[in-house]
């Protein structure tokens, strides 16, 4: 897949943190974030960053990949109830043995893959055990 760094410069506040939306006039929370509620219609939307904290609802394992990504394999993907209230589907950054739902995650920046034709890392939001502190 051809990456070019001008379009990951773009979508870079997308791709590297978790971002939603909330209307000022009703309080709607939209994720992804979008400049217009989709509730009240208002104009009003403000971009908030989440802390990226939540809990893992459901998931699934697969043990299946696509030829050059072996190294992914099992690959864990699952749905995120964020503590802000939004239900994300992401990826999961963890031991298979260790996963189970009502685990506490955290967000983190990890690396996706490496494009073959230019050498770019591509990194990318996942989830991992949350700290027990």
């Amino acid at each position: 897949m051809k990456i070019f760094p001008p379009q990951i410069w773009r979508l870079k506040e997308e791709l590297y943190s978790i971002v939603f939306g909330k209307c000022e006039d009703c309080g709607e929370i939209m994720y992804p974030y979008r400049p217009v509620c989709r509730k009240c219609g208002s104009m009003r939307v403000i971009k908030v960053k989440s802390k990226g904290y939540g809990t893992l609802i459901r998931y699934t394992i697969s043990y299946q990949h696509r030829e050059g990504y072996e190294k992914l394999s099992p690959m864990i993907v699952g749905s995120v109830l964020l503590d802000e209230g939004i239900e994300i589907a992401a990826p999961i950054s963890a031991d298979p043995e260790e996963v189970r739902k009502g685990m506490r995650l955290q967000a983190a920046l990890r690396k996706y893959y490496v494009d073959s034709s230019n050498g770019l890392i591509v990194y990318g939001i996942k989830f991992r055990p949350a700290d027990q502190d």
